[in-house]
């Protein structure tokens, strides 16, 4: 779980009656401002102001009449960038505001109901075309055009790994959820309780009769995984009430004390059932929780269905950490009527979050409502994705030097390893490795200052996905030599002929030539001396007599008389298999597990350097061999050492690579 799960400032209300609680909410939401939202307790702190810069597009949240286009929709374009596109999104929420209170103003206009912003650095033309398809299906948003400072919650970068229970067959009510918000089916699965496990992060009943055999998996999934509950009508008060049979101690009660009132007399086992409508009016309490931000009411939509509200025992309460989204006028504090709540599962920061709302099906009843009811339950879905998230923490420069090269590194945690590694660049560059958690990454060269964008997605072992985007600023190049092209193309003798021209050079002391199999492992097969300093064209050549058969990629390396360096883009050639001629390798078997016979025949008498390399270019093994003309025979035994997949065989003489060969281990 994230940092914000640890334990805070918590707010616990006693009181007499609720004029008490109604005359005072306002009050201590203001003076506690963003302590008393949402956590894994009922509490947590702001992330803070950020300054956002001119260009950013404000996603308006607060706009009135609420419709499912222009209330719901902005979650499925939120799904769309985070998940399609790796775009972060800010949500920014006001910690001292009141029910539809002001977020913040721009241009005189006032934000509110929790909008969202993506941040101008990440709009290109790409996301800036997701944009105006999204403002074509009714979401209203606008683009600024000075810099805004504005109390950001949250930066989302993940969506939840979201299952909906299937035992009752009423799932399509929460798919109809998903689908007013055009959220694409794919963003959820069909699971039962009873099959869930870590890789899921949030689990949905629309409608149930849960027994403890069919749903007893769930007290495991939010004490044990972490997990996040979301439940609705009468499938609450027979959850709650729910004990295992053979260890009562091992109840259901999420979020409560020791139980609530059934939906109907007998439901329930012997609980008491709270019979009829629940009274009004409804008082909505904590404004700044991120679950809260929805604008107007919610009631009218949880009117229906066999439960639209729910009560505790009379001998029980809500849990001290349970916050009580929509309270009824039915009782006191801390057992008063709700028709929404959420906090930790069994009162344990620790645990996963559970929420409860009223209703059969939330889009019942007047549409400001529904809307608002279901805001509600997707703002509990990105928290879920927020706090479940793989927690990422990157070394990456923000500006760097055209063509030099810096070395970048991203540390994750959370979810099940393995993870898989991506960087990327939005405006060129190299990386020694795009795929691992370490890289070195060679700027693109530029004449004139440019930002662009780097990125690492990381995805672990169940498919859950989260990325680091950082904005870069890259400055002209200021290294001594400007080479107006580089190639590589072969002659009559199927060598490798290598030409490049550089227009200026400065302190120019020699050229290293660099060749490689796969474009990521370079080694040194030749050396040009430069021409120190001139301001005309120098044209430059070098022949590789010994090149490698098939593809090849040759780079070169510009070295100063202070031994300061920069790599150019490496280019590549093809060469015929004329070259095998000279020396031959067979491997046996090949696909390769415990052994593997390698069969080297040469014309000649080499002392030779065979190597073996992974993939991605590490240096696994390396052994000195004597070949004698004929057939050589080499046994290798240290399969241990391969990486599964494709692998590398190089047979050298010097610095010459006479052959090479995949070898593929299983």
């Amino acid at each position: 779980m994230k940092s914000t799960n640890v334990n805070r400032l918590k707010l616990k209300i006693t009181q007499k009656n609720k004029l008490v609680l109604r005359a005072s909410t306002a009050i201590l939401i203001t003076i506690l401002g963003w302590t008393l939202f949402f956590s894994n307790t009922v509490t947590t702190t702001s992330a803070g102001t950020e300054s956002l810069s001119s260009g950013s597009y404000i996603i308006n949240m607060g706009f009135v009449p609420q419709t499912y286009s222009n209330g719901l929709k902005p979650y499925g374009m939120i799904y769309d960038l985070i998940v399609k596109y790796n775009v972060p999104i800010k949500w920014v929420i006001e910690p001292t505001k009141i029910k539809d209170g002001t977020d913040f103003i721009y241009n005189s206009i006032a934000y509110k109901g929790g909008p969202f912003i993506i941040p101008a650095e990440y709009i290109d033309a790409t996301v800036s075309a997701r944009i105006a398809y999204w403002e074509s299906q009714g979401v209203k948003g606008v683009y600024t055009t000075t810099a805004i400072s504005v109390p950001v919650y949250s930066t989302l970068t993940n969506f939840p790994v979201i299952v909906i229970d299937n035992i009752s067959n009423k799932q399509s009510i929460i798919m109809g959820y998903f689908a007013n918000a055009m959220i694409p089916s794919v963003a959820y699965s069909l699971v039962a309780a009873s099959s869930l496990n870590s890789c899921y992060d949030i689990w949905a009943n629309p409608h149930a009769d849960p027994t403890w055999t069919s749903h007893s998996a769930l007290k495991t999934f939010v004490t044990v995984n972490k997990g996040y509950l979301w439940a609705q009508c009468h499938s609450v008060s027979v959850m709650e009430s729910l004990t295992d049979p053979v260890v009562p101690t091992n109840q259901l009660n999420f979020l409560t004390t020791t139980g609530l009132q059934c939906y109907s007399s007998g439901k329930c086992g012997a609980l008491a059932a709270h019979g009829g409508n629940s009274t009004s009016p409804y008082t909505y309490n904590f404004p700044t929780s991120p679950v809260m931000q929805f604008m107007g009411t919610a009631s009218d939509a949880m009117k229906n269905g066999s439960e639209s509200w729910y009560i505790p025992v009379a001998t029980g309460q809500w849990n001290s950490n349970t916050v009580r989204g929509i309270s009824t006028s039915d009782a006191l504090s801390p057992r008063e009527g709700t028709l929404m709540a959420f906090g930790p599962a069994y009162n344990n920061s620790s645990n996963g979050m559970v929420m409860y709302e009223a209703g059969h099906d939330l889009t019942n009843g007047i549409i400001a409502d529904q809307v608002a009811a279901q805001r509600a339950f997707f703002n509990f879905v990105l928290l879920a994705g927020y706090n479940r998230q793989l927690s990422i923490s990157s070394s990456i420069p923000t500006s760097m030097s055209a063509r030099s090269t810096y070395p970048l590194s991203v540390t994750a945690t959370g979810g099940s390893t393995p993870y898989t590694y991506q960087w990327s660049s939005s405006v060129g560059g190299t990386f020694s490795s795009s795929t691992m958690s370490s890289t070195n990454f060679t700027a693109p060269n530029t004449s004139t200052p440019v930002s662009g964008v780097l990125k690492v997605t990381i995805i672990d072992a169940c498919g859950r996905k989260n990325f680091v985007s950082v904005p870069v600023s890259f400055s002209p190049s200021t290294l001594p030599v400007t080479i107006i092209n580089f190639s590589a193309e072969t002659d009559i003798n199927n060598d490798v002929v290598l030409n490049w021209t550089t227009a200026s050079e400065i302190n120019n002391n020699y050229f290293t030539l660099e060749r490689s199999v796969d474009s990521k492992r370079f080694d040194s097969i030749g050396k040009v001396q430069g021409s120190f300093n001139s301001t005309s064209n120098i044209s430059y050549s070098y022949k590789d007599k010994e090149p490698l058969t098939g593809i090849s990629y040759y780079r070169l390396r510009q070295v100063d008389y202070d031994g300061k360096y920069e790599l150019f883009d490496p280019v590549w050639v093809k060469v015929s298999d004329k070259k095998l001629e000279k020396v031959i390798i067979q491997i046996s078997p090949n696909p390769v597990h415990e052994y593997f016979v390698a069969t080297v025949e040469v014309k000649r008498k080499i002392i030779s350097n065979l190597q073996i390399v992974s993939l991605n270019g590490e240096l696994l093994f390396s052994d000195k061999i004597n070949l004698e003309p004929g057939k050589n025979n080499y046994l290798f035994d240290k399969t241990d050492l391969l990486k599964n997949g494709i692998n590398f065989i190089t047979i050298s003489e010097g610095n010459s690579v006479l052959v090479s060969i995949k070898i593929l281990k299983i």
